[in-house]
């Protein structure tokens, strides 16, 4: 039966829905409406998840392709004449070491000027008594001390700062924005850590330091985090630090993301971030409790993470035998540090405990790998970092 002319049903011009009033002068359902509004006054850039802005649009898929959803509102003629936030000079224009590009930093800090300044702040040029494990935990602390001067900088221009209670320490609840600023700091800062705690890398190639780097950050970031956590909370209840002065609030997951991040399924998406941190707590912590590791142990660790290669970046012989040096250098001595101030004479379980501790945080590694492709084609989360894309 053909319906009288005037009620012939009207659609979302967008994903097509059935609508029965007008949106911003067109027929839009409130969803597509509401969205558009969303990105024009966030002025976010959506990559398409195809690649060839062709998606179709439903409604019913929650995964809905975003940037073609958008492209779609525009197409259409869906015009937004409210006012649009003004773009403040960002924290990020003002943090020295809030870089964009991985390529960039390692320019940057071989060029002849940044290696004095490198030098003067952190003076690891070779001490020929120095053991490895002494010049690993002197370039990490050294590292940690830059790293906390840049984050205070970076607190002191946040607008929301929230001190969490701590009976010894400042320490700051994390936001999506101080968040990825800090970890930008932790790149660069953890590259220069990288050059100077492991000298002999200098002998390979930009191509080899690049993909041995980028597999490490990963596993340095995790290792730290949970050190750290137990360095400052004495053990995981609800706080976990995620830098040297920010810690992340388990119970209080919405700060995990910025206010856009997600859009329609944003619940869905804290939801996968919750699974995916209680899978990495039960790989990791249960035996960081057991081995109860020294700081000592923890420089070893953060050399033997970084010879574990991943067999898929294909890289040459003389890389591997580069590492492998490092590996038995750290062996070495870390059988000196057992048997000469730890007195042991048998210290098969804690070198044992620090293996096993070492194959966990790859295993979670690989889980993080997989985790984060999820998160940037599925949700398109971090599209919008250049550096934190490159790493990972």
């Amino acid at each position: 039966m053909t319906e009288p002319a005037g009620k012939l049903a009207r659609k979302c011009l967008i994903c097509g829905v059935p609508v029965t009033a007008a949106h911003f002068g067109m027929d839009c359902c409130r969803a597509c409406a509401s969205f558009f509004k969303r990105t024009k006054l966030s002025g976010k850039k959506f990559a398409c998840r195809a690649g060839d802005r062709k998606c179709n649009i439903v409604k019913e898929d929650k995964f809905t392709c975003r940037r073609c959803r958008f492209d779609r509102c525009v197409a259409v003629g869906l015009v937004y004449e409210g006012p649009l936030r003004v773009n403040k000079k960002t924290m990020r224009d003002d943090v020295e070491a809030s870089t964009y590009s991985l390529r960039f930093i390692f320019k940057k800090q071989t060029s002849p000027s940044t290696s004095s300044a490198s030098e003067a702040a952190s003076p690891s040029t070779s001490r020929a008594s120095e053991s490895i494990l002494e010049r690993i935990g002197r370039e990490f602390d050294f590292s940690v001390e830059r790293r906390r001067v840049q984050e205070v900088r970076i607190l002191e221009q946040c607008d929301e700062r929230t001190l969490v209670p701590h009976p010894t320490q400042k320490i700051y609840l994390a936001n999506y924005k101080t968040s990825v600023l800090t970890y930008n700091v932790c790149v660069a800062e953890t590259l220069v850590f990288f050059r100077e705690a492991f000298p002999s890398l200098a002998s390979l190639n930009d191509r080899e330091k690049d993909l041995l780097f980028k597999s490490y950050i990963a596993k340095f970031s995790m290792i730290e985090s949970h050190y750290r956590t137990r360095k400052v909370w004495g053990e995981l209840k609800r706080y976990v630090m995620g830098s040297v002065l920010i810690c992340v609030d388990l119970e209080c997951t919405d700060r995990w993301l910025g206010d856009e991040e997600g859009g329609e399924n944003r619940q869905t998406l804290l939801e996968s971030i919750r699974s995916y941190s209680n899978t990495q707590f039960t790989l990791l912590l249960p035996m960081l409790n057991k081995a109860q590791i020294t700081n000592k142990e923890f420089y070893a660790l953060l050399a033997l993470v970084l010879c574990e290669i991943d067999a898929s970046d294909q890289l040459d012989e003389h890389v591997f035998s580069v590492v492998e040096g490092i590996q038995k250098e750290v062996l070495d001595d870390l059988q000196s540090y057992y048997k000469d101030d730890m007195g042991l004479s048998d210290f098969s379980t804690r070198l044992g405990n620090l293996m096993t501790l070492n194959h966990s945080v790859r295993e979670c590694n690989s889980l993080f790998q997989e985790f984060f492709r999820m998160h940037t084609t599925v949700f398109d989360l971090y599209r919008s970092e250049d550096l934190i894309m490159e790493l990972f």
